[in-house]
């Protein structure tokens, strides 16, 4: 019988290792799948108890993740899979993290952090000496030297790489060194070199049937003739790179080639030419989504008609690339919100790391509770995602068309201000950061010179832990903010405290824009009954309208700019006023304010929903919002609650 199980054991494991394969080949041409076949490969593991292959799953659930360009899982998993490697001294897998985490804050352009991942890469070869790992780690640290223009050490990696290669025989390594040799001559306009070692590259490529690394080898050689102005051999180069990418059917590539086609027949003055080219750009861009590419092409054929005179047809194109350019914009603000918190996550979970590496051998009983602890807090944890997942399920299938939509339109509207106010809330999070740096630094140098006590320790630790605590709330303020709230019951609203928190997060923003921002609140509670994020949605949302106004009314550096938000109770009504010295309204305007999609900014500056949304939250809490306005003169919105909702709540509550 224990033969059967241990038999069916070693063919599961087999086949954790068959899925793993499977996901390895087909990371790049079918990320998703790679996914999936890695999930597949992680249940057997956790259901075996196989170590290696949970980590090895969760390595490539990450390299799917990655090359879907979604960073933040890339990175989340990669952590999940290091210590199943560090528990069984898989050092080959171990290496493979550290490079592969080193490649998304490469992403990042974070390439501090990127380098520091590399060099425990490198570190790790006296356990595990694999000359492939190592070469491709050299390259990497050369092109994170190159990026920051330092050639002498981008060559002398690059170099050492190449040695390793030709000492091994690493055909396709050897043959991106020479890649990343000709990449740093052709930066030092050294013509001479950088030919050379493209050259070289491509003699290596042809050999290994390399098509997709000819393809780009040839487009740097039509940049290197480009850059001297042969525009003959330039042309060349770009009929074989052209060659290569139809091999491998890389429509961005073609799409890429074909510009470089239309800019140097721009330059020879073929006007033909250059249209012809730019023109086979169009149905490829509009069967992919090549967002970068499909803005720099749409330019060029702007640029082309505008050059013919054929003016409505350069407008057009022109339009398609202030779109993407806009879509783009909004991508990045709330991709580098979420790497912040990312970030912000990893950085804590190494510090804890490093703390538990210099603690000693009295604290290993207590280092064994803790990973105790952790384990019931991930079950737990996994057991909270289920049923939320589950709730959410049920929640989505009541949840009718209409409202729906509208919670899209406010999601978005959030994620904007958030978009907006991105620089003040990185301010409000790298203060406790910093402190808590300093308090590390100074416990470390207290522990090298062995005068910490156990009262110094305690204090230390509790002012770390009281600024991790104030991130966190900062954290999971922003959080509860933009999460969906549509479904959150109405409750007893301070609202002097949700002002005080639409404030933190758009002072530092108001204050570059040299905006003076006053309160007149009265000293007395005032409270109302609804929803306080979407309360603080709607105050966010007036007073970014205001500092629009004021930015339109003055220039950057006039100090005239105020805005004064009141807050008081009238006629058995609580009104909240905000009112700035902005460039105003005619009355046309003020009839359709609060139409969806009726806006008074400037093409790209708004959509026309903020005020609609508004207006639809502030009916939802029983509430009503007007508008008083004078062209070039200010503005004035005044949202009123009436006081009998909160003596309802009390009667209610004297009743139970």
């Amino acid at each position: 019988m224990n033969q059967t199980k241990k038999t069916l054991k070693e063919n599961e494991n087999s086949q954790i290792r068959e899925l793993i394969s499977q996901a390895y080949k087909i990371m790049h041409s079918n990320p998703k799948k790679c996914i999936e076949l890695s999930n597949q490969a992680l249940e057997l593991s956790q259901k075996n108890q196989f170590n290696v292959g949970q980590g090895m799953a969760y390595m490539h659930i990450g390299l799917g993740f990655f090359h879907q360009s979604d960073y933040q899982n890339a990175l989340k998993n990669y952590l999940k899979a290091e210590p199943f490697f560090v528990k069984e001294n898989y050092w080959y897998g171990l290496r493979s993290i550290y490079n592969n985490i080193g490649l998304v804050y490469h992403q990042w352009d974070n390439l501090e952090k990127a380098l520091e991942y590399y060099q425990k890469d490198l570190d790790l070869a006296a356990n595990f000496n694999d000359p492939k790992l190592s070469s491709v780690i050299l390259n990497n640290i050369g092109r994170i030297y190159l990026n920051l223009e330092e050639y002498n050490k981008a060559i002398k990696y690059f170099t050492e790489s190449l040695e390793l290669c030709e000492e091994f025989n690493l055909s396709y390594m050897k043959s991106v060194c020479y890649d990343n040799l000709g990449n740093t001559f052709l930066e030092l306009n050294k013509d001479s070199e950088a030919r050379e070692y493209y050259n070289n590259s491509i003699a290596v490529k042809k050999e290994i049937e390399d098509f997709a690394g000819l393809n780009h080898i040839f487009q740097n050689i039509a940049l290197l003739n480009l850059q001297s102005e042969d525009y003959q051999e330039a042309l060349t180069a770009l009929d074989s790179a052209l060659q290569y990418a139809r091999k491998v059917d890389e429509q961005n590539q073609i799409v890429s080639i074909y510009i470089k086609y239309a800019e140097i027949y721009e330059k020879l003055d073929q006007k033909e030419k250059q249209k012809e080219y730019l023109e086979k750009c169009l149905p490829i861009l509009e069967s992919n989504n090549f967002q970068s590419q499909a803005m720099k092409a749409y330019n060029q054929i702007a640029k082309f008609y505008e050059s013919t005179k054929e003016y409505k047809k350069a407008l057009g194109y022109y339009k398609e690339s202030a779109k993407i350019k806009d879509r783009l914009s909004d991508e990045k603000k709330t991709r580098i919100i979420e790497e912040l918190i990312t970030t912000m996550d990893v950085e804590r979970t190494e510090q804890e790391k490093e703390l538990l590496k210099k603690k000693n051998i009295e604290l290993e009983q207590m280092n064994k509770q803790i990973l105790d602890q952790k384990k019931k807090l991930e079950i737990a944890e996994k057991e909270l995602k289920e049923l939320n997942l589950n709730l959410e399920k049920k929640v989505i299938k009541e949840i009718e068309k209409r409202r729906m939509q509208e919670q899209i339109l406010m999601q978005k509207s959030k994620l904007e201000s958030l978009g907006r106010m991105s620089a003040g809330i990185a301010h409000e999070i790298n203060q406790p950061i910093g402190l808590i740096k300093l308090a590390m630094q100074n416990m470390f140098n207290k522990f090298e010179n062995n005068k910490i006590t156990s009262q110094y320790l305690k204090e230390k630790s509790n002012f770390i832990e009281e600024n991790i605590t104030r991130i966190n709330k900062i954290i999971e303020h922003i959080r509860l903010f933009s999460r969906d709230q549509q479904q959150e019951s109405s409750q007893n609203v301070d609202v002097k405290e949700v002002l005080e928190n639409a404030f933190s997060m758009i002072q530092i923003q108001f204050k570059n824009h040299n905006i003076t921002i006053e309160k007149v609140v009265e000293n007395k509670k005032v409270s109302i009954l609804g929803n306080k994020y979407r309360l603080e949605q709607v105050l966010l949302n007036l007073l970014s309208n205001a500092k629009d106004a004021l930015d339109e009314k003055f220039d950057e550096l006039d100090d005239s700019k105020k805005i004064i938000v009141f807050v008081r109770e009238k006629d058995k009504n609580i009104v909240i006023s905000v009112k700035d010295n902005g460039c105003g309204m005619d009355k046309t305007s003020i009839e359709h304010v609060f139409d969806p999609f009726y806006t008074t900014k400037s093409e790209g500056k708004g959509t026309g929903l903020g005020l609609s949304i508004c207006y639809g939250i502030i009916q939802e809490m029983n509430g009503t919002i007007s508008i008083e306005s004078n062209l070039g003169e200010g503005t004035i919105v005044e949202i009123i609650f009436p006081v009998f909702i909160i003596q309802n709540r009390k009667q209610k509550k004297d009743h139970l």
